[in-house]
């Protein structure tokens, strides 16, 4: 919210005055939703403004769950109408010295307490039987013995990560229709149940002691239960009695296959991500009604695919490494998001998605290259299309959007790598003997890919490729020679080698970098860490830079002009 300027001493005291309320005491047309949308903090700014404005705040029921209250008493007096609340600390404490605090809190019907040590037993004792919606989230000295059985009306308690139900959920009133029990209820198979709680529809238990027993105890009514990283629900754990169950969250718990037939046919999500003891014979039952599914990262197969529902929307497949290219999808019309990046779905049936309207995301990981060989070099090109090559001079040619490679060549020593005008063309240099070389061009708009031409040229290989602003293709060779290349012609049109004196400038060892400058220079630096600038058109090396210390492997030319060049051992990058 803007601030606005404060207009008296009041004012400097406590703080400038919303923008938004000094819009409010001009438009009284619109006040009606600006209060709406305001929180308690606000409201003291409003008071000031005029006698009607304070008058009007007294019947608006604030409902304000997140502005920390630090006096209950003047809060009420101030807003008379309220019906929510957040707690300080210090007004915690003041509901067990203050009857007038007590009384205050009458009538409230959503009260948040979480994280506050100051609650105690005997303090839940203090609130108001008119609350509906109660947060103690958090606050740690609450202990088994905690009861809210005197909230008759309550029906949203949120008790995460306190002691209120490791031993017994008798303390809890039968009114309960949403529950978070999250990284509680450790013991509580040795006490109670939650049967009594048959109107409850939530249940939240993230990392929590629910187990085989009290599942199976649950009231079976329940819509939504959440129990993520439950380790005690294992073999033997049955879903079945819960008949109007819609969503269903158990990701990393034990269940295996033979859990997964228990699930109720009226599940709209189901979520058993990472459950590992699931195998590739899991199958799920006639589920009709089921819209999302997520089991990632689990050893779920082909079997799970086929048994996957028509009415399915969005599927969660990613890291499911026994599901193979045979899997069969032509029977989820309904589906329109595939999530199934580390899987092995056949290119095919990824696209039959697509062409469905199913939205597949590309690969985040291309596999193809041997995990014992580094990648080296990368080139973008055209029609989302990548080209990679590892140390053993594998290059591979890759779909990004399928993750699938189009076309692969282990030429002889292939070191350099560049995309051509428009980026449907690939060069690669290569060396087919020790003293020569060549230059392959691929032409990657084909279906399949296919080298279309050979051009000889270095002496030694091309180690490092750059195209040229006019399209030529400059070479740096194993024996210091930079040659500019025609690809469309198939021919080496020049060697760069001498100076502006015409003295020779020839590089002494094995030329590993090249870079293009904004002026059409060009930059090429060689394995014994010297860089030279040439003038291409005059065929003339016209500046000699710093040497580098150790062997120079990248050239990067930056948006002011400048250079930037590495050397083998990667420890500084110099700019020049």
């Amino acid at each position: 919210m803007a601030p606005g300027t404060g207009t008296g001493n009041a004012d400097a005291a406590e703080g400038p005055v919303p923008l938004l309320v000094c819009v409010l005491a001009g438009n009284p047309v619109t006040s009606a939703t600006i209060l709406g949308s305001l929180n308690t903090a606000d409201a003291r700014h409003l008071r000031r403004l005029h006698p009607a404005v304070a008058g009007a705040l007294v019947g608006v029921p604030w409902c304000d769950t997140d502005t920390c209250v630090v006096d209950v008493v003047r809060w009420r007096a101030g807003l008379p109408a309220a019906v929510g609340a957040r707690l300080a600390k210090r007004a915690v404490e003041s509901l067990l010295v203050s009857e007038p605090a007590v009384a205050a809190l009458g009538g409230i019907t959503h009260l948040n307490l979480r994280e506050c040590y100051s609650v105690t037993d005997e303090l839940l004792l203090h609130l108001p039987a008119s609350l509906r919606t109660l947060s103690v989230g958090g606050c740690y000295n609450l202990t088994a013995a905690a009861s809210f059985a005197h909230l008759t009306a309550l029906t949203s308690l949120d008790c995460s990560t306190t002691r209120v139900m490791d031993e017994r959920a008798d303390g809890l009133p039968a009114s309960l229709q949403e529950l978070d029990a999250s990284n509680g209820m450790r013991e509580l198979w040795r006490g109670d149940s939650l049967a009594h709680l048959s109107q409850l529809r939530v249940l939240r238990a993230e990392w929590s002691g629910l187990d085989t027993i009290v599942l199976a105890l649950l009231p079976t009514r329940l819509e939504e239960l959440h129990a993520v990283h439950c380790k005690w629900l294992n073999r033997g754990a049955s879903f079945a009695h819960l008949t109007t169950l819609r969503e269903l969250d158990i990701a990393d718990s034990a269940i295996g296959d033979g859990e997964l037939t228990t699930m109720p046919p009226s599940l709209v999500y189901l979520n058993v991500r990472g459950c590992e003891d699931l195998t590739p014979d899991a199958v799920l039952p006639h589920l009709p009604v089921l819209q999302l599914l997520d089991v990632r990262d689990t050893r779920v197969g082909d079997a799970m695919i086929a048994s996957l529902p028509a009415t399915l929307v969005e599927l969660r497949l990613a890291g499911c490494c026994s599901v193979t290219e045979g899997a069969r999808m032509d029977h989820l019309r309904a589906l329109r998001a595939l999530h199934c990046l580390d899987t092995e779905l056949a290119p095919a049936a990824l696209a039959a998605c697509r062409a469905r309207g199913c939205v597949v995301p590309a690969a985040n990981y291309l596999r193809g290259h041997e995990s014992r060989w580094n990648v080296v070099s990368l080139v973008l090109l055209a029609e989302g299309r990548l080209a990679s090559r590892d140390l053993v001079n594998t290059v591979h040619l890759w779909d990004v959007a399928t993750g699938g490679i189009l076309a692969t060549t282990t030429a002889l020593r292939a070191s350099g790598l560049a995309a051509l005008p428009h980026g449907r063309r690939l060069a690669i240099g290569t060396a087919q003997k020790s003293n020569e070389g060549c230059i392959m061009v691929w032409d990657v708009g084909d279906e399949p890919p296919t080298c279309r031409a050979t051009i000889p040229c270095c002496g030694g290989m091309g180690r490092a490729l750059a195209v040229l602003p006019d399209g030529r293709l400059a070479a740096g060779c194993a024996d210091g020679a930079v040659q500019i290349v025609d690809i469309d012609a198939g021919v080496v049109v020049t060697t760069l080698s001498t100076g502006t004196s015409g003295t020779s400038n020839r590089h002494t060892d094995c030329v590993t970098a090249l870079a293009v400058l904004p002026d059409g220079t060009l930059a090429s630096g060689s394995w014994n860490g010297r860089l030279r600038v040439w003038d291409v058109g005059a065929r003339a090396c016209v500046a000699t830079l710093a040497e580098h210390a150790g062997q120079l492997t990248h050239l990067a030319v930056l948006a002011d002009g400048r250079l930037a060049s590495l050397t083998i051992d990667g420890d500084e990058v110099r700019l020049c």
